[in-house]
């Protein structure tokens, strides 16, 4: 069958109204989340909503058994618009975890803004390394920081995701079962070195996953190269130049050349009895959704975009 015939139509339809710097979004299920622009100068600003939350809101709108009557955690929360889907979907409760204590702002004012009660929302202010539940989770839905970035560039606090982007999915990935139930559900959206095709998190998760099925979707067509992605460093931090060389050259030395860079999903399934595998699956479309594919057709394009986000005017 045609990608046309499985792919799942958009249901999150989402429109956007712009007042200075903040941003609210409409989704066609009622549901209305308040952030902030791109462009905002702030280190800590509460970035706006794209592919990665809306790819992973239309997955829970087409299958929302998933999130009713689950306990979800949503950490590196951000404005919280997955975990407030959840809620709209039926989830009974949401803990929202970030380390930027501005987020607790948006947490409140999006509660308020759907008229979910405060006893079915926590706003934590914390490092992911160092939080503990008070009890464990059914359902972790997580957009981690997750653009790799050169040591010598402080980047934003939304967006760094160290020298491999996988500075906070390790950490997450190092304590999932402390804070999810046996039978509980993972979806994680990184952003990724591959060599020869396959991701860096991979090995990742052979490490720290051992009972738990796992399924990594690409959600860009395109690989992006890593050279184009340089590139787009030294135009945005030209002063850091000398930085961005020995993060390449330290990166290659590592892991050959040729890398390249992607966006997945990582879904990771209940505990089984046994040794459980991981596996790539080209299955995006029917998943989540063609629509919200991370568009790669112009990789200068698409590799800017993303050092942007590192990028304070």
């Amino acid at each position: 069958m045609s990608e046309a015939t499985n792919n799942l139509p958009d249901l999150v339809q989402p429109t956007r109204e712009v007042s200075g710097d903040e941003v609210v979004y409409r989704f066609a299920n009622g549901l209305r989340i308040k952030t902030e622009i791109f462009t905002k100068s702030d280190r800590l600003r509460i970035l706006p909503l794209g592919n990665p939350q809306a790819s992973l809101m239309n997955h829970m709108l087409h299958f929302p058994d998933m999130v009713r009557g689950r306990r979800v955690f949503e950490p590196f929360a951000g404005s919280g618009a997955l975990g407030f889907m959840a809620l709209k979907l039926g989830a009974t409760s949401v803990d929202f975890l970030d380390i930027n204590a501005r987020a607790a702002e948006f947490h409140r004012h999006n509660a308020a803004l759907n008229d979910f009660a405060a006893s079915r929302v926590a706003s934590i202010h914390g490092d992911i390394a160092e939080f503990t539940p008070q009890r464990r989770y059914d359902l972790i839905l997580a957009n981690p920081p997750f653009v790799p970035t050169p040591d010598g560039i402080d980047g934003t606090l939304t967006s760094n995701g160290g020298a491999e982007g996988n500075r906070f999915v390790e950490i997450l990935l190092a304590r999932l079962e402390e804070f999810l139930e046996p039978a509980g559900r993972a979806l994680i959206y990184v952003m990724q070195f591959a060599k020869d095709g396959e991701p860096l998190i991979v090995d990742l998760l052979a490490k720290t996953v051992r009972r738990r099925p796992v399924e990594i979707t690409p959600t860009q067509l395109r690989h992006l190269p890593f050279a184009t992605y340089c590139t787009a460093y030294l135009r945005l931090f030209a002063a850091a130049e000398s930085s961005i060389e020995r993060w390449r050259s330290a990166l290659a030395r590592t892991h050959g050349d040729g890398l390249t860079l992607c966006h997945y999903i990582v879904d990771i399934g209940p505990q089984s009895p046994s040794s459980a595998g991981c596996v790539m699956l080209d299955n995006f479309a029917e998943k989540f959704g063609a629509s919200f594919r991370v568009p790669s057709d112009n990789q200068d394009e698409l590799a800017f975009a993303r050092v942007m986000e590192n990028f304070v005017p």
